[in-house]
């Protein structure tokens, strides 16, 4: 794996995911500072594993904390500029590394049963046979009951199986050197691989120094060559520019007179149009005044008539009332004397007397004979005649009345 990455692109992949919302963290800023300290002192490339070192120094070297979840993502984000092969790469050797770690731990485990079991095998064997050689050499001796057999045997085992356990130590002890030979293999390559790709990456460097070198030394060359050739041409082209230049200007000029005298005309026609409308505004104003002055003084005309006619009616008002009171008091005083005069007037009845019928379409009543005795008959007088009087002032006061009531209404 030789792919590398420059400074730019792995402080912006940080800068772009420790920024939230426009804004950086205290603790964010300090790990982002720390970890351009660390790529500033780093010699040669930047490789996915140094890269992964380094982050993981700044975070142990940051003021503060971050949480794991934070630094995956930090992790992540740096190490997405490597392709996606390099990337199963990287996963891949890690998987490795921990299948291997596993099958050397499954390894140590069954060597060390194989071990126990083996030596507890042997030793059973071993006890067995001792124990027939002594019973073959010593018939007279009493023969060891089972119980003690099996103690022996179970002294046996527990001496195989700390035999066994010290083999198994040892095949671990063997097991883990050979897994750390092989881890520092491993780390050696990696890290002659990182120096190989250094090399390389300052080998292309070089190179592309010296290519970018040569570019702009031909660059320069050729554009010298050209100068000269660039040079005369331009010169012509200079000497047509300042011909057609020239021309340009007058026609310009010309161009510019006309439109100066097409402004003057332009400016006096809307000077004159702008006095005209000044004075039409002017004369708009004053009839506008004329009319708001004769307005308000038709108001006030109004206004006074208005008052005039309110207090000439308010007069008549109070007139009619005076008038309509004093016809009131005429008409209670004709009604008293009325009253009055027909008291005056009633006669006393003593007897029902029925009256002579009258004929009222002559004018002249003609005297009756007188009866016996000498003694003529006197016509009655007239009881009414108060009447005519009191139906005078009474026509009066309703005349006035109505009057009155007319001239309100009105």
């Amino acid at each position: 794996m030789t792919t590398t990455l420059n400074l730019t692109e792995i402080l912006s992949s940080l800068q772009d995911e420790i920024t939230v919302d426009g804004a950086i963290s205290t603790e964010h800023r300090s790990f982002y500072t720390t970890f351009r300290a660390q790529l500033d002192s780093h010699p040669g490339a930047f490789l996915a594993p140094e890269i992964q070192r380094l982050m993981e120094e700044a975070r142990n070297q940051m003021s503060g904390e971050i949480s794991d979840e934070e630094f995956q993502s930090f992790t992540k984000a740096v190490l997405s500029k490597i392709s996606t092969k390099e990337l199963l790469e990287v996963e891949t050797k890690e998987a490795a590394e921990a299948r291997s770690a596993e099958k050397v731990a499954e390894m140590i485990r069954v060597a060390e049963e194989e071990a126990r079991e083996k030596v507890r095998e042997e030793y059973r064997q071993k006890a067995e046979a001792e124990a027939l050689q002594a019973k073959e050499a010593a018939p007279a001796v009493v023969e060891p009951s089972k119980e003690e057999l099996e103690s022996l045997v179970e002294q046996k085992a527990k001496l195989a199986e700390e035999e066994a356990r010290k083999a198994a130590e040892e095949v671990a002890r063997r097991a883990e050197e050979a897994a750390r030979q092989a881890e520092e293999a491993a780390r050696q390559a990696e890290e002659d691989a990182r120096k190989a790709a250094e090399e390389e990456a300052m080998l292309a460097k070089e190179a592309a120094r010296q290519a970018e070198e040569a570019a702009r030394k031909a660059e320069d060359e050729a554009r010298e060559a050209l100068r000269q050739e660039e040079h005369e041409k331009a010169l012509a082209e200079i000497e047509a520019v300042k011909r057609a230049a020239e021309e340009e200007t007058a026609r310009i000029k010309a161009e510019t007179a006309a439109q100066i005298r097409e402004a003057q005309e332009a400016t006096q026609r809307a000077a004159d149009e702008a006095a005209r409308k000044v004075e039409e505004e002017a004369a708009k104003m004053k009839a506008e005044a004329e009319l708001q002055a004769a307005k308000q003084q038709a108001e006030a005309e109004l206004q006074a008539a208005k008052q005039q006619a309110e207090a000439e009616l308010e007069a008549a008002k109070r007139q009619a009332e005076a008038e309509l009171q004093a016809a009131k008091d005429a008409a209670k005083l004709a009604e008293e004397e009325l009253a009055r005069q027909k008291i005056q007037s009633t006669p006393i009845v003593e007897e029902p007397v029925e009256p002579e019928p009258q004929d009222f379409g002559k004018k002249d009543i003609p005297d009756l004979p007188p009866p016996q005795g000498g003694a003529s008959l006197q016509p009655v007088g007239d009881d009414g005649d108060g009447i005519p009087m009191v139906k005078i002032i009474v026509a009066a006061v309703s005349i006035l009345a109505i009057g009155s009531g007319l001239f309100l209404f009105l």
